[in-house]
């Protein structure tokens, strides 16, 4: 029962440590406080990074969307027993991601990016990945 609610909790948690860092402005990092705008070409914003912007905000803008996601990709299978499959999880990732980009087209300041959704989508693999390799290991579930 305590593992149980230990899950969920830690579930829940995975989604609002997502929910804050995408819908509430972050000055320290530079989130939501410039002007906003949409990118639907994929891997546009990501070059863009790579040849214009700094090492710290290629790793805000790059390493930060997918490490923000691996605990919802690790939590997946850990929560719901059907998710036992990287393509579900991907697919999980991607739809949750999506919505995340949606709402953020009506919100002032906000970027809606394909490049996120990707990012967002291969940090989904990456926890499902490590989740994956500790459970054979340790027997998670």
């Amino acid at each position: 029962m305590f593992k149980k609610i230990l899950i969920n909790v830690m579930f829940l948690g995975s989604i609002i440590f997502i929910t804050n860092l995408t819908m509430l402005p972050d000055p320290s990092l530079d989130i939501g406080i410039g002007s906003g705008g949409v990118n639907l070409i994929p891997f546009h914003s990501i070059g863009g990074w790579i040849s214009h912007q700094s090492l710290h905000d290629f790793i805000v803008n790059n390493i930060g969307n997918v490490i923000l996601f691996i605990p919802f990709g690790f939590m997946l299978p850990l929560r719901f027993k059907k998710v036992n499959r990287l393509s579900k999880s991907l697919l999980i990732g991607m739809f949750f991601s999506i919505l995340i980009e949606i709402i953020q087209l009506t919100m002032p300041n906000r970027w809606t990016d394909v490049d996120d959704v990707i990012l967002n989508t291969l940090g989904t693999g990456v926890g499902y990945s490590l989740f994956t390799i500790l459970n054979r290991v340790y027997k998670l579930t």
